[in-house]
C-alpha cells in the first residue's frame, strides 16, 4: 500500500490563492464595516491553532461530534463497508483525528480503503500522511493526501476501481456559510459525486446562547490567538505592519442572523500600511473587523438542505445532549 502527497494549489499568478488573498484583504479592509473571510486564517499555523480549538472542553461542536463518531462508529462502518475497495474523502481533514476512528474500525474488518484527506494547509496534510504511514503501513490502507481547495481536490479523485465514495465533511465548516450559500455548496458537491455515494456532514444545532458564547470565547484565549493569526498572515503575505498587541478578539451570538460572529477590535486609533497593495487602512479606536461566522441550524433546515440539493437522508446521528448532528446522506441522480 502507498502513502503519497500531492500539492494542487496553484502557484502565484492572476488566478492563484496569493492573488485571491490580496483581493480579499483589499476588499474586506475597504468595506464599511471592515470584514475579512475566515479562510484567510488557514495557513499552516492557523491550521495548527485550530487543532488546539477542537481539543478545548468548552468547544461544543468538537466535543459533541467526537461523541457521535465514537458512539456510532460501528453503524457508520457497517453502512459503507463494501466487497470492493472503498474511497473515503475527508474534506478539511486537519489532523484527521475524527476520520482515523472510522478508518481503524474499517481496517479491522479487512476493508480495502483509499483514503484522501483534502485540506488547504499543506503542512496539515503532510503531517497526517506521515501519521497514517506510521500507524497503518502494514494494512490494506492506501493514502493520497491532497493540499488544495475542496472541489479542486475532488476533481482529482480516482473513479475507476472504486465502487463507492464516502465523503466526510466534519466539524462546522458548512456552518461558515449562510443557508443559501450552504445550499449552493451542497449542490456543487452533489455534482462532483456519483449516484449512490455517501456524504457525512456536521451541523451545529441551535442551543442556549450562553453555551454558544462560552464555546467561542475560551478562557485561555485560543480563539483570540486563532483570529489574530489572520494579522500575521497579512503581514507575511502582503508586507503589512499589523501589530497584534493592538487588537483583541471577541465573539457573540447574533439572534437575527442566528450565527456566532467573531470580531477583531482595534484597541486604539491606528493606521496600517500594506506594501503589496500600496495602500494604508485607518482604524478608529474600538473599531470592529469581522472575521468569522458560524451559523446554527434547526433539524427542519438540515432536512430541507438534503432534499433540495439531490440527497436522500439515510440517518441523522445526534450526540446525547442534541447539540450537534452528523447527517448521513446518499447521492441520488
Amino acid at each position: 500500500m502507498s502513502f503519497s502527497f500531492k500539492d494542487l494549489r496553484p502557484v502565484d499568478g492572476p488566478n492563484s490563492n496569493g492573488h485571491e488573498f490580496a483581493v480579499a484583504v483589499e476588499k474586506g479592509l475597504s468595506g464599511k464595516p471592515k470584514r475579512l473571510p475566515s479562510w484567510l486564517i488557514f495557513d499552516d499555523r492557523g491550521s495548527e491553532i485550530f487543532q488546539e480549538i477542537v481539543r478545548l472542553e468548552t468547544y461544543l461542536p468538537a466535543v459533541s461530534e467526537i461523541e457521535i463518531i465514537h458512539t456510532h462508529q460501528r453503524f457508520i462502518a457497517d453502512l459503507i463497508i463494501s466487497q470492493k475497495a472503498l474511497q473515503i474523502i475527508d474534506l478539511g481533514s486537519g489532523d484527521g483525528s475524527k476520520s482515523m476512528v472510522l478508518l481503524e474500525h474499517l481496517i479491522q474488518k479487512n476493508q480495502r480503503i483509499h483514503f484522501m484527506p483534502i485540506d488547504i494547509s499543506a503542512g496539515a496534510v503532510k503531517n497526517l500522511v506521515a501519521t497514517l504511514r506510521s500507524k497503518f503501513k502494514n494494512t490494506s490502507l492506501t493514502v493520497t493526501g491532497i493540499a488544495s481547495e475542496y472541489f479542486q481536490g475532488l476533481s482529482a479523485i480516482s473513479r475507476g476501481q472504486f465502487e463507492r465514495n464516502f465523503v466526510f465533511y466534519f466539524g462546522v465548516t458548512i456552518g461558515n456559510q449562510d443557508y443559501s450559500s450552504a445550499g449552493k455548496f451542497l449542490r456543487k458537491l452533489w455534482g462532483a459525486l456519483n449516484d449512490g455515494d455517501f456524504v457525512m456532514i456536521g451541523f451545529d444545532l441551535m442551543k442556549n446562547p450562553k453555551l454558544l458564547y462560552r464555546a467561542y470565547n475560551d478562557a485561555g484565549g485560543v480563539f483570540q490567538k486563532f483570529n489574530l493569526n489572520l494579522l500575521d498572515c497579512i503581514n507575511q503575505k502582503l508586507g503589512a505592519n499589523f501589530v497584534k498587541q493592538n487588537f483583541i478578539q471577541e465573539a457573540h451570538y447574533n439572534e437575527q442572523s442566528r450565527a456566532v460572529e467573531s470580531y477583531i477590535y482595534s484597541i486604539e486609533e491606528q493606521t496600517v500600511q500594506i506594501a503589496a497593495l500600496n495602500r494604508e487602512f485607518h482604524f478608529q479606536a474600538w473599531e470592529a473587523m469581522q472575521t468569522e461566522f458560524s451559523y446554527k441550524c434547526t433539524m427542519p433546515e438540515i432536512e430541507a438542505l438534503a432534499q433540495n440539493n439531490g440527497f436522500q437522508i439515510v440517518e441523522h446521528l445526534l450526540d446525547s445532549k442534541k447539540f450537534f448532528v452528523d447527517a448521513i446522506w446518499q447521492v441520488k441522480k
